[in-house]
């Protein structure tokens, strides 16, 4: 179990590679601001299947278990590009690991959190803003990171990237609506959360590589942030440089699912940040 958890970076790294140089990629996680104080926690899973003819079955399967959390844990005004506003501490936790009795397992590498102070103008659900700069990550006045038991950091961009290390899932540049009305199937147990399903598609081709993402998502009103549930599946396809296009072979392909496990109407922050 320990040997899939090491094996977690190449889950990461081979979306990232492809499929962050497009400017019509959005965060895709956070789509509204709840009161402060509350916040909402998702489980999940994350299958990856990578081709391999070199072994009996033809393919190598690996899955990890995980669990997101976002809240909303506090608020101040603050100076953001010339103007001071109203801004909001949101502190995302990832845990990612094989699920045992005690819960998941992160191994060596542990939880991720990060704490974030985010102008509150800047919480959007489109793809790109009112001025049509593309809502490619969250923008923040500062910030804070900690990989498990390791100290915490400053974040010195000025922007939190959601995809890929947080969630498999973007805002979508085009989207379709499936249904404006539906219930998803959650992990909240005899909880039920009216929702929009969305489905969007981002295909990133290179001579030599191609990845499509394609991702169906449920937005909710009844949700802190906005999301009930999300499901990407990520392909990455190769052939040689000079060969036609038609010779793309899939190489490997991510599957995540998660969904809301239960709302948190006491929401408050794990990480203890200096000056927060």
């Amino acid at each position: 179990m320990m040997q899939t958890v090491h094996r977690r970076p190449a889950l990461i790294l081979i979306p990232a590679i492809f499929l962050i140089p497009s400017a019509a990629m959005g965060q895709g996680l956070i789509y509204s601001l709840p009161d402060d104080k509350t916040g909402v926690e998702y489980e999940g899973e994350i299958v990856q299947e990578n081709i391999r003819p070199d072994i009996p079955d033809g393919k190598e399967t690996l899955t990890w278990s995980r669990e997101i959390s976002i809240k909303s844990v506090g608020q101040e005004e603050a100076e953001f590009e010339g103007t001071v506003q109203p801004c909001r501490w949101i502190e995302i936790k990832v845990v990612t690991g094989a699920a045992g009795a005690a819960g998941i397992d992160p191994g060596p590498v542990g939880a991720r959190i990060y704490k974030v102070l985010v102008p509150e103008a800047k919480i959007i659900a489109d793809s790109v803003d009112e001025d049509g700069v593309p809502n490619v990550m969250i923008p923040i006045v500062r910030g804070f990171r900690r990989t498990g038991e390791n100290q915490v950091k400053r974040i010195t961009s000025n922007a939190l990237r959601i995809y890929p290390t947080i969630s498999l899932l973007t805002n979508y540049a085009d989207v379709e609506t499936i249904a404006p009305s539906e219930i998803p199937q959650t992990k909240a147990a005899g909880l039920s959360f009216n929702s929009r399903h969305m489905k969007g598609m981002m295909v990133m081709e290179r001579p030599q590589s191609r990845s499509t993402n394609e991702g169906h998502f449920w937005i909710s009103q009844d949700v802190p942030f906005g999301l009930a549930r999300w499901e990407v599946v990520v392909t990455r396809e190769e052939k040689e440089s000079t060969a036609t296009r038609d010779t793309f072979k899939a190489v490997s392909t991510i599957k995540s699912t998660m969904s809301v496990k239960r709302l948190l109407p006491q929401a408050e922050s794990e990480l203890v940040t200096p000056n927060n």
